[in-house]
């Protein structure tokens, strides 16, 4: 299914949450199936539970609330891509309890494996479940928080035209006050910046990112941020 690549000390460089690669198992996988499954974030979800530890059904179910027989065809399935193997094999009356294990602790996934026609294409296609799953549910909050809603389009003060989320021609919808759900959706694509700014951005937005990303409260949300250069003034 892929190969098996054993790295020399400093062949690669380390981020500090990154394994240490000098004693990973590293597989390039450059079978197409596997290959896609990796790339869903659905499906790595999956095999989470493997990476890097040895999980039995039971265990799994546990830890996630899904019914044994429901992990089990999961597990089938990881198995016939080489994306798990059974590590540990315990014997006692009745079946024998296996311990699962992903392949490597690294998997890297070639752009050509993946099928997807172009980069753009598959960056498409591996953000498409998060896009799907943040929209899904901003539309969710601002439905029980406010009811139905429409689009005001107009100018402002300072002359730019802004596309608001509003409750009447007259008023715009804000989330921002402490009554109302955690949830936002923002874009602007009229931000003029200096390369020096733009990487202060960039920087300053990762960093909340982390931030808040290493608390943990009691309710999981889906979080978007994104900042690009915009090359091509006239393509939408």
């Amino acid at each position: 299914m892929g190969d098996e690549v054993a790295l020399e000390p400093g062949a690669a460089e380390e981020a500090p949450s990154a394994p240490d690669l000098r004693a990973a198992r590293v597989r390039v996988v450059r079978d197409a199936a596997a290959a896609r499954w990796l790339v869903r974030p659905s499906g790595l979800r999956l095999l989470e539970p493997f990476l890097g530890a040895a999980r039995s059904v039971a265990e799994v179910a546990r830890a996630t609330g899904d019914k044994p027989n429901t992990v089990l065809r999961r597990v089938q399935r990881l198995q016939a891509l080489d994306l798990i193997e059974v590590v540990e094999e315990h014997r006692r009356a009745g079946r024998a309890v296996r311990r699962y294990r992903a392949t490597a602790d690294v998997f890297f996934v070639p752009f050509e494996a993946t099928g997807a026609t172009d980069l753009e294409g598959a960056l498409a296609e591996r953000d498409g479940y998060w896009e799907r799953l943040l929209r899904r549910h901003v539309v969710r909050a601002r439905r029980e928080a406010m009811g139905s809603w429409g689009t005001r389009i107009y100018r402002d003060a300072r002359g730019r035209v802004q596309l608001q989320t509003a409750v009447s021609p007259d008023a715009n919808a804000t989330m921002l006050d402490d009554a109302m759900p955690a949830a936002l959706s923002a874009w602007r694509d009229q931000v003029w910046l200096d390369h020096r700014d733009a990487k202060a951005l960039q920087r300053d937005l990762f960093a909340l990112l982390q931030r808040y990303q290493a608390k943990r409260g009691a309710q999981r949300y889906v979080v978007h941020v994104g900042l690009a250069a915009v090359l091509e003034a006239n393509r939408a």
